[in-house]
């Protein structure tokens, strides 16, 4: 009984080493055979366009997070440089697909595989759509991100006096890390002080939460006020060809009082009873760029995570963003219902540069105020 026990087992044994050979048999004719069939979206543009019927149509902007209507704004300004000629399957995508395409890789956390996917384009074809709509959309910039004339100025510092009783307030200025899946060549100035990989941008907004300046390009780990003193908007309101005579905008601590930059006084327990009252004022108001920073990245969330690799590409992309969130101000579309709050900013250091004796006596003026 012992012996026949001993066969079987050893029987056994030959049967799952012959399994086992065959299984990787098996794979290996899997790994060097091309399926002659894959399954594939084929119709994914008809079910975009019964999203145009009514009973339909919030589908669109669930899915893109813009409405309809400004996709056909933002289609109309670009489809002329959209147009693609060629004889490849992938070289004839129309305008609207391509929009589509980019718009939907922004909105959301999918994949450029998962995008390519249901617009049946292989992965390649998708990540240079995406990279061409976004340069096109940067070079809108100087159209949509537009810095306030003088009457434009003066309308909005009304409109600011009339919340906070501060006068001269032209917009709010402040800085955002934009996540990335890695740090671009591997770079340890990418972390910021939280410890994860991020590129900045430094934007002003209006009281409207529209971006009247934005700056991208910096690693994570940069002071803000560094990432000032590099701007266009530094150098221009230095060289005084940006404000009004009296105007100024706000911004946090991490900045240098300025006689155009105006930011609350630090807070050592030794303050005012005036000098309180100026910092709620100031803080209440300043929220705008908070909120403008929770438009951007709520609406269009893959500025959570970008996991692209070529710095240009990732600047392109946040700027692409700015623009398109300014469109959605300037029509309206539903932003207060996109706002999400993120944590506090990872480089929320106090200022390293030394305040400016005309904006310590501009800030002495706001603060008299009663």
């Amino acid at each position: 009984m012992c012996i026949l026990e001993m066969f079987d087992d050893e029987d056994e044994d030959i049967h799952r080493l012959l399994a086992k050979r065959s299984i990787n048999t098996l794979s290996v004719i899997n790994m060097t055979t091309r399926r002659s069939f894959m399954p594939k979206v084929t119709d994914y543009m008809a079910v975009v366009g019964q999203m145009a019927v009514p009973q339909h149509i919030d589908d669109f902007k669930m899915h893109y997070r813009i409405s309809r209507d400004v996709f056909h704004i933002i289609l109309e300004s670009v489809q002329d440089l959209l147009i693609r000629g060629g004889r490849g399957p992938h070289d004839t995508v129309t305008p609207e697909k391509q929009l589509l395409v980019c718009v939907s890789y922004l909105a959301t956390n999918q994949s450029m595989r998962e995008t390519a996917h249901f617009f049946n384009l292989s992965k390649s074809t998708v990540h240079q759509i995406i990279k061409e709509v976004c340069n096109i959309l940067v070079n809108l910039r100087d159209r949509i991100i537009r810095w306030p004339s003088p009457r434009q100025q003066t309308e909005i510092a009304t409109e600011v006096e009339a919340v906070c009783s501060l006068p001269g307030v032209t917009g709010f200025i402040d800085g955002t890390h934009i996540r990335l899946s890695a740090a671009i060549g591997g770079e340890r100035d990418y972390y910021n002080r939280k410890g994860y990989p991020s590129i900045q941008l430094q934007a002003v907004v209006d009281n409207n939460m529209k971006i009247i300046n934005a700056y991208t390009g910096w690693p994570g780990c940069v002071h803000d006020a560094r990432v000032l003193r590099n701007s266009s908007v530094y150098i221009k309101a230095k060289a005084g060809e940006l404000f009004s005579q009296n105007y100024h905008i706000f911004g946090d601590n991490a900045y240098p009082l300025r006689n155009w930059l105006v930011t609350p006084f630090k807070n050592f327990g030794n303050l005012t009873r005036q000098q309180i009252k100026f910092n709620k004022r100031l803080s209440g108001v300043r929220q705008t760029v908070e909120r403008a920073f929770g438009h951007l990245k709520g609406r269009f969330r893959r500025l959570r995570d970008v996991p692209l690799h070529d710095h240009r590409e990732v600047c392109n992309l946040i700027i692409a963003c700015c623009v398109l969130h300014n469109l959605c101000i300037i029509n309206e579309d539903d932003v207060e219902g996109y706002i999400e709050y993120e944590e506090e900013d990872p480089n929320n250091f106090p200022n390293v540069y030394q305040n400016g004796h005309a904006g310590v006596l501009r800030r002495l003026q706001l603060v008299n105020i009663p």
